[in-house]
């Protein structure tokens, strides 16, 4: 196990360097290679982004196809411009532009706190970074591996993120909006079957959906903030956020409805930029089985 670790930090390290000598200019040609290889080597993640794609879109199974290694190219960018962010922080947050900030800073500053909420869409990474620079800014994370762990974490926190460990992170989280700060909670992700989720239409399809970052608005009185982030054409990105909204103890399902609802819209504006990899529909896979037997 020792050993892959040791692999893993090597190939991380290896990327490294491979960004912070390419101009960012040329990270899309060396994404695409990259991404081909986690292509070939990823194929339960690549039948489940193509199924996932199919589903969704009503496409054919070679339109879904492209789609797919679209997508994969997609995040071996993602992950190059986040590597970049750790060796040029200065070039990177520059090309990083941020809509409805005016009205989420004076939310935060007339209430001393905030959640925002968002999915695995565009660079969220660099959407994270990018608002470190206005807010103290906590993010919840689970940890990776340990070779990948360090290096992903070191960057967050270079560039001002705090991190706290998914794992017993509640006490944490209220600690933070206590304090002035900014939760920043990635929700787009299969919630299980626990109490702190809901069953809810997504793309199309039922999913099991956290109602977290809704639940801890209504308790803290929290606004709670939507925000995406999307790639650009021309390589650079820009972060839209939603104006806040405040959320009763009777109006955490329609909150997280909302949630979803603003998800979807996102997506569709950039649908080669979410990871459909995610197995983000188990529920519905289970019912189809059901049903089916």
């Amino acid at each position: 196990m020792w050993g892959r670790y040791a692999a893993e930090r090597i190939i991380a390290l290896t990327f490294c360097q491979l960004a912070s000598r390419m101009a960012w200019e040329r990270l899309p040609l060396a994404a695409k290679v990259l991404g081909r290889l986690l292509w070939l080597s990823m194929p339960r993640r690549r039948a489940l982004a193509i199924d996932n794609l199919r589903q969704a879109f009503r496409l054919s199974l070679q339109d879904a196809t492209c789609m797919a290694g679209e997508v994969f190219t997609h995040i071996a960018l993602t992950a190059l411009e986040f590597l970049c962010l750790g060796v040029r922080p200065c070039e990177v947050l520059a090309k990083v532009q941020v809509e409805g900030l005016e009205g989420v800073k004076e939310a935060w500053e007339r209430t001393g706190r905030l959640i925002l909420v968002t999915g695995h869409l565009g660079n969220f990474e660099l959407m994270g970074a990018r608002l470190a620079q206005e807010f103290p800014l906590w993010v919840i994370a689970r940890p990776q591996s340990p070779a990948m762990w360090g290096l992903i974490k070191g960057i967050r926190e270079k560039v001002g993120m705090r991190v706290l460990d998914k794992i017993g992170s509640l006490k944490d989280a209220l600690k933070v909006l206590r304090n002035g700060g900014v939760l920043g909670l990635l929700a787009d992700q299969h919630a299980g079957e626990g109490q702190g989720s809901l069953l809810l239409p997504f793309m199309g399809r039922l999913a099991s959906v956290f109602k977290t970052p809704a639940l801890l608005a209504a308790r803290t009185q929290s606004p709670l903030v939507f925000g995406y982030d999307v790639r650009l054409p021309d390589g650079h990105h820009k972060v839209t956020l939603l104006p806040p909204r405040l959320v009763s103890e009777g109006e955490v399902v329609e909150a997280t409805v909302w949630f979803c609802q603003e998800l979807e819209r996102a997506i569709l504006k950039a649908p080669t930029q979410w990871w459909w990899l995610h197995d983000r529909w188990k529920v519905a896979r289970k019912l189809g089985c059901r049903k089916d037997t």
